[in-house]
């Protein structure tokens, strides 16, 4: 399939339970769309952005549609084109000063990425930064988390980006834009109750089908039934005191990132066993039980750390919207040689796996798509106020906000997305470096995302500053024990008869300072999948 063929698939319009979870749960503190911030080689000017992106819009049919939520919440919002869409509403020049560090560029970026996203557009934006040291650009990119997810918004990036620098024409037959009515309230309560009674029988169809295999069924049932109740027991259960988790987030952000080879981590995991994720997960764990270590925490109870999981069927490659369940790991939160904690990490997400607990939390979300769209989003509006409120009051009484502090029952999300590994162009641009934007709120003041690009791999550490004010510390300490595991992998790749008679592996010793799948080819069907809309 060429670059510009155009597939037959169509996109659902309407928003799913999961999908809307995203808008019913936002606040004013807790914006949830993600992003990335793309770093270039020289600078781009503003028509050159806007150029580029008016001829991929014809690809993009999101990007010029907006919500429009049904009467009374009968049903969920759907996305429809927007009358009113201009580019200059969403494509925006920041022009810094001549030479601006990346310190001043991050502070720059995250006073635009901390506001939400207006909900009366289309829910994208792209700030072009320029004036970055060296004469380059950045551009960040926001979009709402109700529209993509990670996997889903990195195919997303690989439409709006080329593969070459000089790309072929696009298709000249494209036809002119001409947005179609919005509907009307009764058209939209009409829709959304055929859509309702569609839900229906679809659920009653799978109950069917169940029914003819009566005794699979309630053996997956049955299964279900135990998993779920041992992630219930599980997140009952504390975990170690955070900095970051000690309060609830304001609407101020910052962040640190780290950029290793994706070689060198792969070596790791050849030395060692387990899979990247696991190599990952445990620079993560062992860099965040070094932090608290630093900030006087004390031993016990574990790490939980929310890792996101892709759980989309084959048939759903290149399909906006949101296809994630969970996984939950639990990580000593004490320093350890970071070979030995590779080895639990390796062992505790096996286990996870072989428990199935990522489908049984899937499964569950599901069967939650026939809850009452009304009494949703009452209960999470009631929820974000609550919360909104009570930030404002954290700070007149940061003593009471710490015990306020909702227990989510996490450490922190580490969300791992597959990215392109050659490089990416816009007008003929070559991406540098690309860092993600992870959304943070309620009492989780801390998140990483890990994303694969042209060979390498980069951690952002997003944290919010009245809680965690130092993100570069714990980039620093997840640096250290990169270079760790690093240095015992090529020790052990040594010929016995060529080795030191003692192998010095460093130890943490509390003074010095200091799951990513395996990426696809840029061509992956869900590439080809999104480019025609």
């Amino acid at each position: 399939m060429s670059e510009n063929s155009i597939p037959t698939k169509k996109l659902s319009h309407r928003l799913t339970g999961q999908d809307s979870s995203f808008i019913y749960g936002e606040s004013r503190n807790g914006p949830l769309h993600i992003g990335s911030l793309s770093f270039f080689e020289d600078q781009i000017t503003y028509p050159e952005l806007v150029r580029h992106f008016e001829s991929k819009l014809h690809l993009l049919p999101r990007y010029r549609q907006r919500l429009i939520p049904v009467p009374f919440n009968f049903n969920h919002a759907t996305f429809e084109d927007d009358p009113d869409f201009k580019i200059e509403n969403h494509i925006k020049l920041h022009q810094l000063p001549p030479d601006t560090s990346e310190a001043q560029l991050i502070e720059a970026a995250m006073a635009v990425f901390r506001k939400p996203l207006d909900l009366n557009r289309p829910l994208w934006e792209a700030h072009l930064f320029n004036g970055f040291k060296g004469n380059r650009s950045v551009i960040m990119w926001p979009i709402h988390h109700c529209l993509v997810d990670g996997v889903s918004g990195m195919e997303l990036l690989n439409v709006v980006m080329d593969f070459r620098p000089n790309p072929p024409a696009t298709v000249s037959n494209v036809e002119s834009w001409s947005p179609k009515p919005l509907p009307g309230p009764l058209r939209q309560v009409i829709d959304a109750t055929l859509d309702r009674a569609q839900a229906q029988l679809d659920s009653m169809r799978r109950l069917s089908q169940m029914a003819s295999n009566f005794r699979s069924s309630v053996k997956d049932l049955g299964s279900d039934a135990g998993t779920l109740a041992r992630l219930a027991r599980q997140m009952m259960r504390p975990i170690a005191a955070a900095p970051w988790n000690a309060g609830l987030v304001s609407q101020e952000r910052t962040l640190a990132w780290l950029r290793t080879s994706f070689a060198d981590v792969r070596a790791i995991r050849a030395a060692f066993g387990g899979t990247i994720n696991d190599v990952v997960l445990t620079m993560l764990s062992e860099g965040a039980a070094r932090y608290l270590r630093n900030h006087g925490g004390q031993p016990g109870a574990p790490l939980r750390i929310g890792c996101p999981v892709n759980v989309r069927r084959d048939d759903e490659s290149g399909s906006l919207g949101n296809r994630v369940s969970m996984m939950l790991p639990e990580l000593p939160a004490e320093p350890m040689d970071p070979v030995a904690r590779l080895k639990l990490v390796a062992a505790e997400t096996q286990r996870i796996k072989e428990a199935g607990e990522p489908q049984a939390l899937e499964r569950l979300m599901s069967n939650g798509e026939s809850n009452s769209p009304a009494l949703v989003a009452m209960l999470a509006g009631i929820a974000t106020a609550a919360m909104d409120t009570a930030v404002s009051l954290q700070r007149i009484f940061p003593s009471w906000a710490r015990r306020a502090a909702l227990p989510l029952g996490l450490s922190f999300i580490a969300t791992n997305v597959p990215g392109s590994q050659v490089p990416l162009y816009l007008a003929g641009h070559r991406m540098a470096d690309y860092i993600g934007l992870l959304p943070l709120g309620g009492n989780l003041g801390f998140g990483v995302t890990i994303v694969s690009y042209n060979q390498d791999l980069y951690f952002t550490m997003m944290a919010a500053p009245n809680l965690m004010p130092d993100p570069d510390r714990m980039k620093s300490l997840v640096e250290e024990v990169f270079k760790e595991l690093k240095q015992a992998a090529v020790a052990k790749s040594v010929p016995a008869a060529v080795q030191p008679s003692r192998v010095q592996i460093p130890i943490y010793t509390g003074v010095q300072p200091a799951g990513v799948i395996e990426p696809p080819h840029p061509a992956h069907p869900g590439v080809a999948a999104l480019r025609a809309h």
